[in-house]
């Protein structure tokens, strides 16, 4: 077993990780005005941080199994410090998204090479508490990101952000670069394209592991959908950048509740119960931003409410799927997180066209039925991940 990284460390990684990730929401609106493109155009700022975070894991996870879980994670931090200085310096919306894809390319690296060393270092079950107590902690950064970024765009403006993006990444590579051990002692001895080939093939034949995937996807794709379109019926209801920010807080305040209680009960209940609780649960939680329409309810805890609540349920679900499924695929560890991460961020950028297509960004209700759909579907797996677990211990 090698040595375990100390959780400071990975909180600082991840936080990292969060803060490019949801920091720029609360400024959505004000970027749209500063170039004078339409509400949708902002989706390609998300998008072009997205798609790289969609493809790139599968890069980075073989070659943490081949190479090490440090060189990709270095190499990833300072290309996210890159993309921050650019996007501080841009001066055009096209060199804006050309920074976002730089910083979603250093990105993709951060979150699947943690949940590998994570693996790496524990037992399945300590694993979840491991995880769920750093995410926990974790979620304070992105909490405040939120509110800071709304902060920081009415007082300078979205450069800040982006400065903050900068410095961010430059700091979690120093401190990576000292107190950072290798924790894969037993790296892949060859890498092919056809070893490569045959890695993806087992893990999309891994039943136990798809389903898990899944489960985790069609959450985390939601949550990715979501921040697209709900600044602007934010601003639809008159909240400025700032205000935006701290109702957008409530999500991962509710998140880290939710990992509280998985810590807590995550030994009474079996990984799979918690699974599919959470994953009903987040269902009633989306469903629940429809209530406004209905009830004719136009102020921002009609959102902000259920996206709390939308918070706590996913993480009973998301965080226990996760290292199930990286457990389920056995010495393939660091490919399967970036399948899985790749998969979460292939469905947000998804999940953000299929927004844009029926209206969402000009008509809230149809944005929420797609996360709707994405949650229905999160159920569907959570119920399969369940009865293919039950199966692979009977065989």
């Amino acid at each position: 077993m090698p040595h375990k990284v100390t959780t400071w460390l990975l909180v600082v990684i991840l936080g990292c990780g969060n803060v490019s990730e949801v920091i720029l929401a609360p400024a959505l609106s004000s970027i749209t005005e500063y170039f004078h493109v339409n509400q949708a155009a902002s989706q390609a700022l998300l998008s072009g941080f997205f798609i790289p975070m969609a493809l790139f894991p599968l890069v980075y996870g073989t070659h943490s199994d081949r190479f090490g879980r440090r060189l990709p994670l270095l190499f990833g931090l300072a290309i996210l410090a890159l993309g921050g200085l650019l996007g501080a310096l841009s001066e055009s919306f096209e060199i804006l998204v050309l920074a976002r894809v730089l910083q979603g390319l250093g990105n993709a690296s951060i979150i699947l090479i943690v949940v590998t060393i994570i693996n790496d270092s524990y037992e399945r079950s300590d694993a979840v508490r491991v995880l769920a107590t750093i995410s926990g902690i974790m979620m304070i950064v992105p909490a405040f990101s939120f509110a800071f970024g709304g902060l920081i765009t009415d007082l300078i403006s979205w450069k800040g952000i982006m400065i903050v993006i900068f410095l961010t990444g430059i700091i979690s590579l120093g401190l990576s670069l000292i107190y950072l051990p290798e924790t894969n002692l037993r790296p892949l001895q060859k890498f092919n394209l056809a070893s490569l080939t045959r890695d993806y093939l087992s893990l999309l034949t891994n039943r136990v592991y798809l389903a898990y995937m899944f489960v985790s996807t069609f959450i985390v794709g939601g949550w990715l959908t979501m921040l697209g379109f709900i600044p602007f019926e934010y601003q639809r209801m008159g909240v400025d950048s700032t205000e935006v920010g701290f109702w957008f807080m409530l999500a991962p305040i509710g998140h880290a509740l939710g990992n509280f209680f998985t810590i807590r009960f995550v030994q009474r209940l079996s990984l799979e119960r918690m699974i599919q609780l959470g994953s009903l649960l987040t269902l009633l939680a989306i469903s629940a931003l429809m209530l406004p329409n209905l009830m004719s309810w136009n102020h921002p805890t009609s959102i902000g409410i259920p996206c709390m609540l939308f918070g706590f349920t996913s993480a009973l679900a998301v965080n226990p799927a996760i290292t199930s499924a990286v457990s389920a695929a056995g010495d393939l560890a660091g490919s399967a997180s970036g399948l899985l991460r790749s998969a979460q961020m292939g469905f947000g950028v998804l999940g953000g066209a299929v927004v844009v297509s029926v209206g969402g960004y000009e008509n809230f209700e149809n944005g929420v039925i797609v996360l709707i759909g994405l949650a229905l579907l999160a159920t569907v797996a959570s119920t399969l991940a369940k009865h293919f677990s039950s199966r692979a211990l009977v065989t």
